[in-house]
């Protein structure tokens, strides 16, 4: 069994980060997010239980976020965020920019880009319309990993989710 895996926290012990994270801030910094984020599992708001439908479904599905410092602001502190599922050869992958907020922090984003790739050809590439700014998805950062083995958030709607770090 990979380290990263069984080394998870539980769900309570997230619910106390996220308590801690509140209240104090998670500590969380810009450098310790970038990466190739794996998705390991999902909890609907107000639930005890891992939602394992849709954690098994994202796992197959290869779901992965990955955030990259933003090239084209060096001197601010800006990713470039993907979100993307793989069935097969076939990628679907939604990328645009975020940025940290806060003391907890809030990693706000928006998607301009919409891709599908059957391997390495790109079938469509769309341009998405911005959001606006007060209505941007987030993810609310709880905790991650002191060796940055997973990350953990909160997101918009309420679900709890669990990345692992991308070797």
């Amino acid at each position: 069994m990979d380290e990263n895996i069984r080394n998870l926290p539980s769900l309570n012990k997230l619910n106390e980060l996220e308590k801690k994270a509140r209240i104090e801030g998670s500590g969380i910094e810009f450098d310790s997010l970038l990466g190739l984020w794996k998705f390991n599992s999902v909890w609907k708001q107000e639930s005890d239980t891992e939602d394992s439908i849709s954690s098994t479904l994202l796992q197959v599905l290869s779901a992965s976020l990955e955030l990259k410092k933003d090239i084209q602001n060096p001197e601010e502190e800006k990713f470039t965020i993907a979100n993307a599922i793989k069935f097969g050869l076939l990628t679907l992958r939604f990328s645009g920019y975020a940025n940290l907020e806060r003391k907890q922090p809030l990693l706000p984003f928006s998607f301009n880009c919409i891709q599908i790739k059957l391997a390495s050809l790109t079938i469509l590439k769309r341009s998405l319309p911005a959001p606006d700014q007060k209505k941007r998805p987030f993810f609310a950062l709880i905790a991650i990993d002191p060796n940055g083995k997973w990350l953990s958030a909160r997101g918009k709607g309420g679900g709890l989710a669990l990345w692992v770090k991308d070797k």
